[in-house]
């Protein structure tokens, strides 16, 4: 009988003859590297194996094409619907909730492997390959959409079009990640990757959610309560 490639834990040797731990493992981290320094269309599966070493047939043993390993990659990745979920079971207030759920959405898109826009058109393209990426996009949209009505009730925020709102909000988060992912001429005088990515977040959030409250004043009191449910300093 076979064995199933996620139950090996054991490396097999590579072509350097150097014998590796978890080649699941440590596929993955090439890959991520590859997918966020070149892209995702433009890198290989034959550059994949050789950024770990391993023959083409060996990485297919551990994955059968590009969009298993992209697949693999997004499947945790679902941190601001984790955060949109946990918080609707709390009484925090629902502007609170939307700070928090677009705050970690910025982080958790600059933290994955790839542009969420290079994610977006290839499920896009393929959405029975991808369909859990989108039901858990549709399931974010649609949780934010009920918090901004449930603020809109609560007269925290204005009583804009839901749907519209959360697309200003989106906007937000994805292009902030994807600026921030794109070359610039010169970043020899930027901060450290996780003080840049958290400014970031927070720059996205405060702008989308003080655009959305009935008193703009209230942000930094919005910004604590939310940062604070999250954990943040």
């Amino acid at each position: 009988m076979t064995e199933s490639p996620p139950a090996r834990s054991v490396g097999r040797p590579r072509r350097t003859g150097v014998a590796g731990g978890d080649p699941r493992r440590e596929i993955l981290e090439a890959a991520s590297r590859l997918f966020a320094e070149r892209g995702y269309a433009p890198t290989t599966m034959t550059q994949v194996a050789r950024e770990v070493g391993l023959g083409q047939s060996s990485l297919y043993y551990w994955f059968r094409s590009k969009e298993d390993l992209l697949k693999a990659l997004v499947s945790a990745n679902r941190e601001s619907l984790d955060v949109a979920e946990r918080l609707a079971a709390g009484d925090a207030p629902a502007a609170v909730r939307l700070y928090a759920v677009l705050y970690a959405d910025v982080l958790q898109m600059c933290e994955g492997a790839l542009d969420f826009y290079d994610l977006e058109r290839a499920a896009r393209a393929q959405p029975d390959v991808f369909a859990e990426v989108l039901d858990d996009y549709g399931r974010l949209r649609d949780e934010l959409e009920r918090i901004v009505e449930a603020g809109a009730e609560e007269g925290a925020l204005v009583a804009a079009d839901a749907r519209l709102a959360v697309v200003a909000c989106l906007a937000q988060t994805e292009g902030v990640q994807h600026r921030l992912r794109t070359p610039t001429p010169d970043a020899s005088d930027r901060p450290s990757a996780l003080a840049s990515t958290r400014d970031a977040a927070r720059l996205a959030a405060t702008t989308a959610v003080r655009g959305l409250l009935a008193e703009p004043a209230r942000i930094d009191e919005v910004e604590r309560l939310a940062l604070e449910a999250l954990g943040e300093d």
